[in-house]
């Protein structure tokens, strides 16, 4: 059979023995001498030439496309010559040659030539060159960079070099590896690791308790890589992934360091939002907490993230986990999805030490365009003139003569349009030889926030990994490590509401720089920073994994993990907070001491068979898991110092507030089995029974599984014919159960807690009921059903993938709302309901250019998401009735519709259940409008553009929906000691006025200040809330090789990176993603850096 082929890994074992026979300058081998040929081709490409010469001649030519693109044009005509004087003719004069690499099969590559000339400047290079396995590469070309002079690696994969000029560059290249350019700085010999050259659908892909690619995966997974987390200037790995990965949307509540942020996988599966809608976690296989151990931390930080406690830059990847068939192995804690992060590793090469570090700002880039002095003294008077009312001679300051109503501050620059500045710097050092590899590093991190410098986030990390593997390969083992110190010192609530003060509110200092109280007639908003909220946080994540190769294809494994994390918490309430007027004389504070440890244990066995044309991989294992958390409040009161406000021994009276010990334990065995028949063919089962002590018992087990199935009809013989254009096709499906057991531990009991104050009973505290006993709840269920279609187009330049999944979740765990009389707010049980999340997830990758000299690289997702409550029995009886909506989204919000401002009166009027209009809507009957605020469309569009040593990288994220804007989100337009935005001022101002505002009004009793409560639940509140998003963006730029030469660098590399630098948007409010007034939005961040390797 005829046949040509280029060069691939499969191949590259073959080609490498056969050249171990050869001399190391690769002389010609004449294999062919007597074979005829006959040819006769005009301006065709030499690739193609050598094509037609293998259909002709019988014989297998191997060569790279690369070797061969300088040559488009080439003509030949030949009779009855031998295939070896042919290609004489053709390669010769081209710098080109062959090798014999098999009976009747040979390899085109490029001539190497050998400078054997000496001076007094050149020294003697030598090296190895192995693989990603530590394994020799024979026959790698190893060049002086910029000429033709080099060598070729032996058996063994040394190489040596004479006569090279000191500080010169080598380019090492071989067949099936990346290109690599090598520095030798001073020393003269080098160990050089070429990493394996794959294609998109060929890399590897982490999945649960294993790997896979692309290619062969029948689930649905999504890969953030450490070259895509390394651009982006953020220190929480969760914001590297907004706007990558489609079907999951990360929304961050607020701009503070250490803030929170939401993560939802495929939209929000559970009716109660106590009941966690987070991801499983996984780092290096150990179980991560998806909440945090802050109590005190609300008021700043939204009690935070945990994942605040991981350097994204100690991350290699990180995988998402999204389908039944990805993530029904993990049961119960798949139900939301999982992600997967992979830290750093140590490779096999000499000693590198890596130093990167940045330095920036970061500020709010959106305010709200409010009234200025004159609008906002003209709203208050009108306000009074409305209401036929006077101002007050003593309480209405802003108007009464009190304050100077001259003055005008701009607050929302004053208060939150600061500069944040942000530090950062790591450094590396890592190595290894074909047995051992480590890796340690160290970092710091550092950044304030805009209301002052004073507040800031400080970070230290130190991450460490060890990998060993036996001399006979069998016993292997991996250590690896992260330690960080977290010391957050922040005010105590946000201060963003501040934005809202009156123009013409008093200046913040007097002249002597103290706070300025303008005769107690306001609160100063500088005095909101003497209470002070700070935590000190270690955190620890540790893992060892232990393996043994018993016999050929039966590996043993155990996973062990360890967790803990530690955090000390400080709540201030300080004297100097008040005004002077109150009397306040003693001051109070709160203080945490939290900690939570998770070890656990997964023992693993791994078989692999080839069965015929199949492939069968098995997988059972085990986990054991325990969790144990303590968090204690105490406060400390009667302090009449600020300055012993962080002493719990100096309050005057010490209280004790919340004290929770809890223990979670989890125990599960599980199985796989792959099943890849002529690689085309893919079959994957999985099964998984948990037990979870959050149950009763008889509830504690549950069951779960998946099936999924693939087909790779590409592989055909009758696309390969009939679809030239497609380098890859798939269509795979998978369907499956998990669970949910994100719900509060030990709910089944009934709970008692101890009475604090009041009267001791025979000198002791008394014991009072807490909870119900609810021992009849069950695990929440989840069925996941998906099918895709993955397609690649020209030589997998184009890769498209559609997914279409269909979710259903029911037995719904929820606090069941109880009556008044039961003395008891909520119990846990299952509700009859069920809610469906289904949608469409489309991805693109393209490469658009890709040369020597510049490549121009896109890649885009897109959601589109529908989420709807499908069922729920007896809903119009439940305490949820005034909630949710069958055929709604549980993100619907159920409104008044406001139907405009009457003419006559000024104040806005509303539809009643029956269409009719009225002043006064009942709350029960009349909110009859539904808004969804989920989104009805999110994703991305990426790009990287590269010429020569200069690149750039952005990121575009867009997201359709709607949210509450700011008209109606604080008080109503005239209300004493608040601003209002420009839009008021088109209000009903007299009768026969058609106004979308209502008139002002200062009465809180009023009609208008009424009408104004209404319109905060109706559709008025909400408003269009998408926006465009420039994400992010890096200009890097890798300096030149004589830089680097002269400075003993292996590469040195300087940067400019954006975040949330741009955003288009009509949004009536500071910002489109948390949608708030009083907390501080996401902010723009600019920093430059750089990034050197020694």
């Amino acid at each position: 059979m005829q046949k040509i082929v280029k060069f691939n890994r499969a191949f590259l074992y073959c080609c490498l023995v056969a050249m171990l026979c050869l001399s190391p300058l690769f002389v010609k081998s004449e294999p062919l001498q007597g074979k005829p040929l006959t040819i006769s081709i005009k301006n065709t490409s030499l690739a193609e030439v050598l094509r037609q010469i293998s259909k002709k001649s019988g014989v297998y030519i191997y060569f790279q496309d690369a070797d061969l693109s300088a040559y488009p044009s080439v003509s030949i005509d030949v009779k009855n010559k031998a295939v070896d004087v042919v290609l004489h003719e053709l390669l010769d004069g081209r710098g080109l040659t062959w090798v014999e690499v098999g009976k009747n099969s040979i390899a085109i590559r490029r001539t190497v030539v050998v400078n054997n000339s000496n001076s007094d400047t050149t020294i003697t290079l030598k090296g190895k060159v192995v693989n990603e396995k530590g394994e020799p590469i024979i026959g790698a070309t190893v060049l002086i960079k910029g000429s033709t002079m080099g060598t070729t690696t032996l058996e063994n994969g040394d190489f040596s070099l004479n006569s090279v000029r000191r500080n010169a560059a080598l380019t090492v290249s071989s067949i099936g590896f990346v290109t690599q350019d090598v520095s030798f700085g001073s020393g003269r010999t080098k160990v050089i690791q070429l990493k394996n050259y794959v294609g998109a659908l060929d890399e590897t892909v982490i999945i649960a308790y294993g790997t896979t690619t692309r290619r062969f995966s029948t689930g649905n997974v999504t890969t953030v890589k450490a070259e895509e987390i390394e651009k982006q200037p953020v220190s929480n790995p969760l914001l590297s992934l907004q706007g990558r990965v489609a079907g999951m949307l990360i929304t961050q509540q607020t701009g503070v360091p250490g803030g929170a942020i939401q993560v939802q996988i495929r939209g929000r599966s559970s009716i109660n939002p106590a009941v966690g809608n987070d991801p499983l976690y996984i780092i290096d296989g150990v179980p991560y907490s998806s909440q945090s151990l802050s109590k005190l931390g609300l008021g700043i930080t939204g009690n935070g993230n945990p994942l605040n406690l991981i350097n994204p830059l100690d991350i290699l990847s990180i995988d998402i986990l999204k389908d039944a068939d990805a993530t029904a192995i993990y049961g119960s804690r798949g139900s939301n999805g999982v992600v997967l992060i992979t830290t750093k590793k140590g490779q096999i090469g000499a000693s590198k030490v890596e130093f990167s570090g940045y330095f920036g700002t970061g500020n709010v880039t959106r305010s709200p365009n409010l009234l200025n002095t004159n609008q906002y003294l003209e709203m208050r008077h009108e306000a009074f003139l409305n209401d036929h009312m006077t101002p007050d001679p003593t309480f209405d300051q802003d108007i009464n003569g009190i304050w100077d109503t001259t003055r005008y501050t701009n607050w929302p620059k004053k208060v939150i349009q600061g500069n944040a500045q942000y530090t950062d710097s790591r450094i590396s050092l890592s190595g290894g030889n074909a047995n051992t590899q480590y890796l340690i590093d160290g970092s710091y991190h550092k950044e304030t926030t805009t209301f002052s410098k004073d507040f800031f986030d400080k970070k230290n990390a130190i991450h460490f990994n060890i990998n060993s593997v036996s001399q006979n390969q069998k016993f292997k083992i991996t250590l690896s490590g992260i330690y960080l110190i977290d010391n957050n010192n922040l005010t105590a609530g946000d201060v963003t509401d501040r934005i809202l003060l009156p123009p013409d509110a008093p200046a913040i200092f007097n002249s002597d720089a103290t706070l300025n109280w303008a005769n107690n007639t306001w609160d100063n908003p500088q005095a909101r920073f003497y209470n002070k909220y700070k935590t000190f946080t270690t955190n620890l994540v540790s893992n060892s994994v232990l393996s043994y190769n018993f016999i050929p294809n039966l590996d043993v494994k155990v996973n062990l993990g360890y967790t803990n994390t530690q955090t000390n918490e400080t709540l201030t309430n300080a004297i100097a907070s008040y005004r002077p007027s109150y009397g306040i004389t003693t001051g109070s504070s709160q203080f945490t001491n939290n900690y939570g440890y998770t070890w656990i244990t997964e023992p693993q066995i791994t078989y692999n068979l080839r069965l015929g044309s199949g492939k069968i991989n098995a997988l059972i294992g085990n986990t054991i898991q325990k969790l144990v958390s303590n968090q204690q409040v105490i406060q400390g009161n009667g302090y009449t110092n600020d300055a012993l406000l962080y002493s719990l021994a100096a309050a005057a009276n010490v209280s004790k507030g919340d004290v929770n010990y809890i223990q979670y334990k989890y125990n599960a065995i599980y199985g796989r089995l792959t099943y890849n028949l002529k690689d085309r063919y893919l079959l994957n089962l999985t099964a998984r029974r948990d037990g979870s002590s959050r149950f009763g018992p008889g509830k504690q087990f549950g069951n779960f599984g998946s099936i999924a199935t693939g087909w790779i009809f590409s592989n055909e013989n009758f696309s390969k014919k009939n679809l030239p254009m497609l380098s890859f096709g798939k269509i795979r499906a998978s369907y499956g159960t998990t669970g949910n057991d994100q719900i509060s531990d030990y709910q089944y009991l009934g709970l008692y807690e101890f009475t604090n104050g009041g009267i001791p009973y025979q000198g002791g505290q008394g014991l009072f009921p807490s909870y119900l006993p609810a021992s009849d709840y069950s695990w929440e269920k989840n069925v996941k059903t998906e099918g895709a279609i993955e397609l690649g187009f020209i030589k997998d330049r184009i890769l498209l993938t559609v997914n279409y999944y269909h979710n259903y979740s029911s037995n719904q765990l929820v606090n069941y709302r109880l009556p008044d009389i039961a003395g008891f707010q909520s119990i846990t049980a299952n509700l009859p309901a069920t809610v469906q999340n289904s949608g469409w997830e489309f991805t693109l990758n393209t490469t658009n250019i890709k040369t020597q000299k510049f490549s121009w690289i896109s890649s885009g997702n897109l959601t589109i998401a529908n989420n709807k409550l499908v069922k729920f029995a007896n809903l119009k009886n439940s305490s949820y009735k005034d909630i949710y909506e069958i055929g709604k989204s549980i993100q619907v919000v159920k409104v008044y519709h406001l139907t405009g401002v009457d003419s006559e009166t000024g104040v806005y009027k509303f539809s009643d259940k029956n269409g009719k209009e009225t002043f006064n809507p009942d709350y029960e009957n009349d909110r009859t409008t539904f808004i969804n605020t989920a989104p009805k469309f999110y994703g991305g569009f990426q790009n990287t553009i590269q010429y020569k040593g200069l690149q750039l990288d952005f990121l575009i994220q867009f997201v359709k929906q709607i949210g509450h804007n700011y008209l109606y989100s604080t008080q109503f337009p005239g209300r004493f000691y608040f601003n209002q935005p420009k839009e008021i001022l088109h209000r009903w101002k007299k009768s026969g006025d058609i106004s979308s505002i209502q008139k002002f009004t200062q009465n809180s009793g009023s009609d208008a200040a009424r009408a104004y409560d209404f319109a905060g639940f109706s559709d008025y509140a909400y408003t269009d809330a998408s926006f465009i998003r420039l994400k992010n963006f890096s200009i890097s730029y890798s300096l030149h090789e004589i830089f680097k030469k002269s400075m003993h660098l292996q590469n040195a590399r300087v940067y400019v990176q954006g975040q949330n630098f741009l955003t288009i948007t009509r949004y009536k409010g500071v910002d489109p993603e948390n949608q708030s007034i009083s907390a501080l939005p996401p902010l723009k961040v600019l920093t430059a850096g750089i990034h050197l390797e020694l």
